[in-house]
């Protein structure tokens, strides 16, 4: 019966709903979608990431606290200042069988073309903490599943990997899909920049030419700080990519790093340069270049590393017919 009564509080009660009316939420439509609601607090400057899992479960992480994330129990335990699970029951149960108005109700939007770039996105994505692609490209389960990416990459039905693209203001513009031999960037989309979860203690921004890279340099190189978050252009910048950069370097923590980890080639060092320059041109924000030694990206690099762990797994067949080990 217990156990059935926490299924409930997890699954029926819309924890969107239940942290605004609750706990004085507001819902930030601008960095919000249909299936990952983003909420700050007023008063205390607290920012969650709500959405509904695979489950059926309505689960949330604070960008703030790492250790900050579960179900609507977890939420309630630690802004309730409850000392038993009893109490925490006790105010659920309150709201069990509540009717309650549109999400929209929340904080009211303007209706948005279903055919948007965030519609797109939210349509195809399955977010799990597993890809076999990903997988085989060496990132290992513990970096997917790390909060400092959470909602920022997916999978579709086809087994794609999906990196979402968004603007300095959080609006989703196009996401990069990629599979074996092949890549391919949202219909109507556009490049402006795969980010990371940013935190407010971060201290280095590391750009690169494609997530896999991004996540590549965080599993090879893990920040024990966890103050480090993570760039992709996905390829060679546009000029509204460097408009977009220059932003982005403008609102870093002063004393913070830029660190160019693009690729060990020709057309890499001088992107390297153009954006050393740009982080010149911001106030107490340093450079540094970390390219990738023998190697001409940092996924190279990781799939040297974790040969063992590829070899592992199940060979991986692509549109294309090759498996990803014969790339």
């Amino acid at each position: 019966m217990h156990n059935d009564e926490l299924h409930r509080f997890k699954s029926d009660i819309h924890l969107v709903h239940f942290a605004a009316d609750r706990y004085g939420y507001q819902r930030d439509r601008r960095e919000s979608s249909v299936a990952s609601h983003v909420l700050r607090h007023p008063a205390t400057g607290d920012k969650i990431v709500v959405r509904k899992d695979q489950d059926g479960h309505w689960t949330y992480f604070s960008v703030r606290d790492d250790r900050d994330h579960g179900t609507i129990v977890d939420f309630v335990q630690r802004r309730g200042g409850h000392r038993s699970l009893g109490s925490v029951r006790a105010e659920l149960r309150q709201w069990l069988g509540i009717e309650w108005p549109q999400l929209d109700d929340v904080q009211a939007r303007p209706p948005r073309d279903i055919t948007s770039p965030e519609e797109v996105f939210d349509r195809a994505a399955r977010f799990t903490a597993s890809c076999a692609y990903l997988h085989a490209r060496g990132l290992r389960r513990e970096t997917l599943g790390d909060p400092r990416f959470a909602g920022t990459w997916a999978e579709d039905a086809r087994g794609n990997a999906l990196f979402v693209h968004r603007d300095d203001v959080g609006r989703v513009t196009g996401f990069e899909a990629k599979n074996v031999g092949f890549t391919g960037f949202a219909p109507g989309g556009s490049k402006a920049a795969w980010q990371s979860i940013v935190h407010r203690d971060d201290r280095a921004l590391v750009i690169t030419e494609s997530a896999i890279d991004a996540l590549s340099h965080h599993q090879l190189h893990p920040d024990p700080q966890k103050a480090t978050r993570y760039l992709s252009t996905a390829g060679a910048p546009s000029s509204t990519q460097f408009d977009l950069l220059e932003r982005i370097f403008s609102r870093l923590t002063p004393m913070s790093a830029v660190i160019a980890a693009v690729d060990a080639d020709e057309a890499g060092h001088q992107l390297a340069g153009r954006i050393e320059a740009l982080a010149q041109r911001v106030p107490r924000v340093a450079f540094r270049r970390d390219a990738p030694a023998g190697a001409k990206d940092w996924n190279d690099v990781l799939q040297r590393v974790e040969r063992e762990f590829i070899r592992s797994l199940p060979p991986l067949r692509g549109a294309r017919g090759r498996s990803e080990r014969e790339r």
